[in-house]
């Protein structure tokens, strides 16, 4: 008995060892792996599994609309399929080594995953002339041979912030450009699929998805055309972003000026204690409600000195009229009683300015939307960490505005920059 469970404790510790620790460190947690900086409007877009049957038209798309991409591509498949590989370099794209053939690395022993990172960038070597640096193991998968391969040779893995799953039949092409624009922000990396099955909702998706892209002041690029950001923290907080605008179905709104957005807005249920916003309309616990979401840059400029909130308060102008039109035709918005949201006293005080009323905010909502306000400042105002001394004597507040005053006075050009009547 004492035999087998010494024998037990040998595979469970190789097995922890080998796979879960190197997986868990180097897919989940990313350590070391390519992070895109917010600094730059930009996103990737990167291509897995060929080339293949559909990697032509995927080329063809992106040449037509002046776009650069990373191609993550199989070297077994590239062999069989050299021309499409020499015409992503002749076309002026990156490419990143998918390991030799597609097999996750829990299915391979640790040398097998070293030999098969090895081969398939000797491969594309001998087929370009050119030796990969971007390393991406297929479905992301890590064993410790895969990470001793990216050490030995000196590659850069790249996960992704966004995965619309192109590969599902269930998700149409417009599911697949509508997910990426949602979710897109600077700097993060957008994984699709040139091969390994029918790609066409891909292909018909990318023009809409690269219009989407460029609506919001976000041009499509390739992962080394963008700057790497060197900040753990403003990684964890871009995961952590990405998810809660999946999760709670966020809205981005382009702007009109160009540049990254200043708004976001989602569909919630109000939770607060009635509030009367005049005209006879009162907001009760339960009725709809667009909740706005300013965007980094404006929320730091609008905390920041007075010089920057003018400017900022010039974008937010146009920003809510931006809002007002799109609220007018969307459909999924047509219920909703008032606009608003939850804001640190500073800049609730420059909103106002805009028409809003200011709500106090009780309870549990007050504390932790002024835990996560403050440390979403720490990380993107100028300052830094600098600014917790001011923000510890900041409360949050609600700033709420009817819906049909909100669209009559923003909605109509000639009321655009004007503001608040």
């Amino acid at each position: 008995m004492a035999l087998w469970l010494a024998v037990l404790l040998v595979i469970v510790g190789l097995w922890l060892v080998l796979y879960l620790i190197p997986d868990l460190l180097f897919h989940h947690l990313q350590l070391g792996a390519f992070a895109g900086s917010r600094e730059q409007a930009r996103v990737a877009l990167t291509f897995d599994d060929g080339p293949g049957q559909d990697t032509g038209d995927v080329l063809e798309v992106l040449q037509g609309l002046g776009v650069k991409a990373t191609f993550f591509v199989i070297a077994e498949r590239a062999q069989a399929q050299s021309a499409l590989l020499q015409r992503m370099v002749s076309e002026g794209h990156e490419l990143g080594v998918h390991m030799d053939r597609h097999v996750s690395a829990f299915l391979l022993w640790p040398w097998q995953s070293y030999r098969m990172v090895r081969r398939g960038l000797d491969s594309l070597e001998r087929l370009t002339g050119q030796r990969p640096k971007l390393f991406r193991p297929p479905w992301g998968h890590m064993n410790l041979g895969t990470w001793l391969a990216v050490r030995r040779f000196g590659l850069m893995p790249v996960y992704w912030d966004i995965a619309p799953d192109d590969w599902k039949p269930a998700h149409s092409s417009a599911y697949i450009s509508h997910y990426v624009v949602q979710m897109a922000q600077p700097g993060t990396v957008v994984v699709l699929h040139d091969a390994g099955g029918p790609r066409d909702r891909t292909v018909a998706a990318l023009p809409t998805m690269i219009a989407g892209l460029r609506s919001l002041g976000l041009e499509p690029s390739s992962v080394g055309s963008l700057q790497r950001d060197p900040s753990l923290l403003r990684r964890v907080w871009t995961w952590w972003e990405i998810r809660f605008t999946r999760g709670w179905d966020i809205e981005t709104i382009p702007n009109s000026l160009g540049g990254e957005p200043y708004l976001r807005i989602g569909h919630i249920r109000y939770r607060g204690r009635p509030v009367d916003l005049g005209g006879g309309v009162v907001l009760t616990r339960g009725d709809a409600m667009g909740e706005i979401h300013f965007g980094n840059p404006a929320l730091s400029q609008l905390s920041g000195q007075a010089v920057s909130g003018l400017r900022a308060l010039h974008g937010i102008l146009a920003a809510m009229g931006d809002l007002a039109r799109w609220m007018e035709v969307n459909p999924g918005y047509q219920d909703v009683r008032a606009v608003g949201g939850v804001t640190l006293l500073d800049a609730a005080r420059a909103i106002e300015k805009l028409g809003f009323r200011r709500e106090p905010v009780h309870g549990w909502t007050k504390w932790s939307m002024w835990i996560y306000l403050v440390f979403l400042m720490a990380i993107y105002h100028r300052d830094g960490w600098k600014t917790l001394r001011r923000f510890r004597h900041l409360k949050p507040v609600m700033v709420l505005i009817e819906r049909q005053e909100f669209v009559e006075r923003y909605s109509r050009p000639r009321n655009r920059g004007r503001g608040p009547r």
